[in-house]
């Protein structure tokens, strides 16, 4: 064998080399983990009061956290049917608005045009106080949640968040990456440190600003493209005069034409 053969041999085996290590660490840094084994808490798991309407399912816990729960009529009366692998949405709601959370966002991931994509479940989270604050007790309970409703795919939760809870959406995303498969963030603030993005990098983002929502967003809009660029099918939209405002159902990302819709029936049906 001649040298050169020789050497053109040495480069191709380091370069086979390096594109395996390549592709090892990208699907080291990509590739979603699961939640594995739940943990259960009865603080999060046993209900200090229930109240049920045709709808929704009202919880009191002995944690302190209220929540409603809505289960596809189909499945309301078979919630240990494991095979039926709904997907969750969680919604968060901004500082001070638990009282209009139920009306305003439950109604919009209970509409058609969300349950016509997927049957899902959904759980509109109360805060404690105003605002949300706690990542662990809220994964616990949620962690308690699926314990309880096996109908529900542990590994098809989607986050929904506006302003405060849009921030706290991301933080609990960044604290606990195993727990959603997507956050959808509408006026959130949360700055996403370098070391939480190699965390998230799995996770599917929406993430909506607006240049007029003064305030807001000069802490977001970094960390809103960064998402974009690096987290796998994720989309920052950026609106100029929007205000602070919620991701709607009609959305649409100004900047590359992606409608939220058929993003979310991506995300829910890969």
């Amino acid at each position: 064998m001649s040298r050169k053969v020789k050497i053109s041999v040495v480069l191709i085996s380091a370069s086979v080399v390096l594109l395996v290590s390549a592709a090892s660490v990208l699907k080291s840094l990509y590739g979603r983990k699961t939640l594995g084994e739940l943990v259960f808490e009865p603080d999060y798991y046993w209900a200090d009061k229930t109240a049920d309407t045709d709808k929704w399912k009202f919880v009191k816990t002995f944690a302190g956290y209220d929540y409603f729960l809505y289960v596809p009529p189909e499945f309301k009366n078979d919630i240990h049917n494991e095979q039926a692998k709904l997907p969750l949405f969680v919604l968060f709601h901004g500082s001070y608005c638990k009282d209009i959370s139920l009306g305003r966002y439950g109604r919009m991931f209970t509409d058609r045009k969300v349950q016509d994509l997927r049957h899902s479940a959904v759980l509109v989270l109360l805060a404690r106080c105003g605002y949300y604050s706690d990542c662990h007790d809220t994964s616990m309970l949620i962690q308690n949640l699926l314990i309880q409703n096996e109908c529900i795919d542990r590994e098809n939760i989607i986050a929904f968040g506006h302003s405060q809870g849009a921030y706290y959406a991301v933080k609990l995303a960044c604290y606990e990456p195993r727990l959603f498969k997507a956050v959808i963030s509408g006026s959130g603030y949360y700055q996403v440190s370098t070391k939480e993005m190699l965390k998230i990098l799995p996770i599917q983002f929406w993430w909506g600003n607006a240049k007029n929502d003064k305030g807001i967003y000069e802490q977001a809009w970094e960390s809103g493209r960064r998402v974009a660029k690096y987290c796998r099918n994720s989309v920052y939209a950026e609106y100029e005069s929007r205000g602070h405002f919620w991701v709607e159902l009609d959305d649409v990302d100004p900047g590359t034409g992606t409608v939220f819709l058929e993003w979310l029936d991506k995300v829910l049906n890969e």
